[in-house]
């Protein structure tokens, strides 16, 4: 069976940006009508989501998050990754985003990106592997899909693909309970501050 990774751009479009139409989170994610129309019957299906006068909205973003940590699991398992030892500074912010444990870095909520997943793409891979230092944190490089450069978010200073994506990350990579509690609770504050800003 194939990795979910086109599942996977619908999931991080509606979990940061809620109230979307189906229209509108294919438009944004480049995907079909259709397939992004199953996409959401399935969760509303599930109990995760619901469509209120054609918006999709949320009922169950924790057990949500846990559903999209299974599928990406699934994904980071089809992938290879390079573990590459890395210091976070200007020149690697722009050629990669920063998820799981090196985004809970990025939030304060963990002393050390050591061991986090950083996303780059083909076209970026060897710049970044210019940037290797012996001296810096290991990190695991994945090469990912440039449509989360294009939706990308900026965290104190670096980017992330999207907050849903870094919780589903840190989950694959074993957060704490009681850690994925404070987590979940400061990004969807973020969601819902960026949109009270927005509105």
């Amino acid at each position: 069976m194939r990795p979910p990774v086109s599942r996977e751009k619908i999931y991080s479009v509606m979990f940061d940006r809620e109230g979307l139409r189906i229209p509108e989170i294919a438009r944004i994610t480049g995907l079909n009508y259709t397939y992004t129309y199953q996409v959401v019957r399935s969760l509303v299906r599930e109990g995760y989501v619901t469509v209120v006068g054609g918006r999709v909205v949320f009922l169950d973003r924790k057990g949500f998050l846990f559903k999209w940590a299974g599928d990406k699991e699934r994904i980071l398992g089809s992938l290879g990754y390079a573990t590459v030892k890395l210091i976070p500074d200007y020149e690697l912010r722009e050629l990669v985003l920063f998820s799981g444990n090196s985004a809970l870095w990025l939030l304060g909520k963990i002393i050390s990106p050591a061991g986090g997943i950083l996303y780059t793409t083909a076209d970026r891979f060897e710049e970044v592997m210019e940037l290797k230092d012996p001296n810096g944190y290991p990190f695991k490089l994945y090469i990912y899909d440039e449509f989360y450069f294009r939706i990308r978010k900026e965290l104190s200073g670096y980017y992330i693909p999207s907050w849903g994506m870094i919780v589903a990350d840190t989950l694959v990579q074993g957060m704490y309970a009681r850690l994925f509690d404070d987590v979940f609770e400061t990004v969807v504050s973020i969601i819902k501050g960026g949109r009270d800003e927005a509105t």
